[in-house]
């Protein structure tokens, strides 16, 4: 994710509160256009859509979305208002928020009731199910048929499935890479310089040789990296888990009777906090790692030998070698591709519920899941100037350009964007391929409604904040840090919160005949 790798504010908090952080895959579009054909086109949308600008009156949108500031941004916002004055008479303000504040400024953003139009939601990030439990964003249902032709053409229907809450679609999903493969990314040239093989990586404890050999031999480098988001939630589908949205509840995916069980009390989680706490003594990851919001600055300094990467993708080795600062990777899967109602809203796109123009707003993200060219811009900024071309299909940032957002998938329809150095030519194609393959989870299209168990939700997420950073980077012996975070869970209302989830989705494997 998706980027994928940053995380957020307690991966296995957001994950386990909420959704699962996976990034996850897109069905090609060839095969699936439920979406487009189950919505009537009306004979406005056409006009909708191609409207003169002479016929519209000219709106300025606000786009909020996760991701390191660029420093020629406004180059880059110039170039791409020519486009959108031409197009849509729009005047499009990029406001990017590093990830570590991402969470906190979006919090605030909409609890002033703050005018914008557009942001960057997921499961993970500003999250989507307490955005729609809070009434942030604009239901879409009406709008996509009329204003956003070119979405509804594109997206699977298992797309607008996933995004649904209470029936609703409150949210664009982001086409990229659907499908959620755990997996990890390690420093090609640190693992050759110890003889380590990547391919012997088939579970975490696998890597020990490595972080050891690192730890005691390079004290500038950081073996795993961790953070205050812990990584269970990087590896939930390894653990043969699919979160779900709302709360606590996980059912194992290879458990077709679809039993919710309180993750945090599972073995499997015992035994990743078992080993966090090692790692933590034998100082594999930083000591502050409880506390820190955001690894970017390590990754540009490439810091971390071993980054625990969530969703493993074709072309991703390439993403994080820019990320870790031009240093080669080798990435390691640790589960199949698997399809999940959680791993495809990953990566959304809600307009706000304060947007002045909603409507504009919807248009804009339209055309950029069209134009290739106003979707590049805002990828990978102007040739010449922030990238060369190294042929028709690919290109390579200029070093110190000033522009290299590196977040391809987390602006609408990533099959625009030209490759990356590194990516090979068909990788779209392939990307397309492992998301119509993969193994669909037994819960796929099952969508939860938090409204039952809001309450209960909150006051979960309270405590989780507290422990689930100290937990999962080992901080604190995890015995007694899980037993009082489970005696804290209860009194919250986990139990609750479970039985709501099993109750619901009993409901719908009754109602499709599971």
């Amino acid at each position: 994710m998706l980027k994928q790798t940053k995380k957020f504010g307690s991966t296995f908090l957001t994950l386990g509160l909420l959704s699962t952080t996976v990034l996850a895959a897109c069905g090609s579009g060839n095969s699936d256009k439920g979406a487009a054909s189950s919505s009537p086109s009306s004979p406005a949308a056409s006009g909708a859509a191609s409207a003169a600008p002479a016929d519209l009156k000219p709106v300025d949108l606000t786009w909020y979305f996760a991701g390191n500031p660029q420093a020629d941004v406004a180059s880059v916002e110039a170039e791409m208002n020519k486009i959108l004055k031409e197009k849509l008479n729009v005047t499009l303000h990029l406001k990017a928020i590093d990830w570590g504040n991402f969470d906190q400024k979006m919090q605030l953003v909409n609890a002033s009731g703050e005018e914008y139009d557009l942001a960057f939601t997921s499961s993970w990030a500003n999250n989507y199910f307490v955005n729609v439990s809070k009434g942030a964003f604009v239901p879409l249902d009406d709008l996509l048929p009329q204003y956003a032709p070119n979405i509804m053409s594109t997206i699977p229907e298992v797309g607008w499935e996933a995004v649904k809450v209470n029936g609703k679609i409150y949210s664009v999903p982001n086409y990229q890479i659907w499908a959620m493969t755990n997996g990890l990314a390690i420093q090609k040239e640190i693992a050759d310089k110890y003889g380590f093989d990547p391919s012997t990586v088939k579970k975490y404890e696998d890597l020990e040789p490595l972080l050891e050999a690192v730890k005691t031999n390079h004290p500038e480098l950081v073996p795993y990296e961790n953070d205050k988001s812990g990584k269970f939630g990087n590896s939930t589908v390894h653990y043969g888990f699919e979160t779900i949205s709302g709360g606590v509840g996980v059912i194992r995916i290879a458990d077709e009777s679809l039993q919710v069980v309180n993750m945090y009390e599972t073995d499997e989680y015992k035994s990743l906090l078992k080993l966090m706490r090692d790692w933590y003594q034998k100082g594999y990851f930083r000591k502050d790692a409880a506390t820190l919001a955001d690894t970017s600055g390590d990754r540009k300094a490439g810091k971390p030998v071993v980054v625990n990467e969530g969703n493993v993708k074709p072309g991703g080795e390439a993403e994080m070698a820019v990320a870790l600062g031009g240093r080669e990777v080798v990435n390691v899967k640790l589960s199949e591709p698997y399809l999940l109602t959680t791993s495809i809203i990953a990566t959304l796109t809600g307009i706000s519920k304060t947007s002045k123009n909603p409507e504009r707003a919807l248009m804009f993200l339209d055309l950029l899941y069209s134009d290739k060219e106003l979707f590049n811009l805002l990828a990978h900024g102007i040739e010449g100037k922030h990238y060369t071309k190294l042929d028709e299909h690919t290109v390579e940032p200029i070093t110190e350009g000033g522009y290299n957002p590196n977040s391809d998938w987390e602006f609408g329809n990533q099959f625009n964007s030209f490759y990356r150095k590194g990516q090979q030519p068909g990788t779209w194609e392939e990307t397309i391929k492992i998301n119509e393959t993969a193994k669909a989870s037994p819960l796929l299209g099952f969508s939860f409604d938090p409204t039952p168990v809001k309450t209960e939700i909150a006051q979960v997420s309270t405590v989780t904040t507290q422990y689930v950073p100290l937990l999962e980077t080992g901080s604190v012996d995890p015995e007694q840090g899980l037993a009082e975070m489970l005696k804290k869970l209860k009194a919250a209302g986990a139990d609750k919160i479970v039985a709501e989830q099993q109750k619901q989705i009993d409901a719908w494997k009754q109602a499709n005949g599971k």
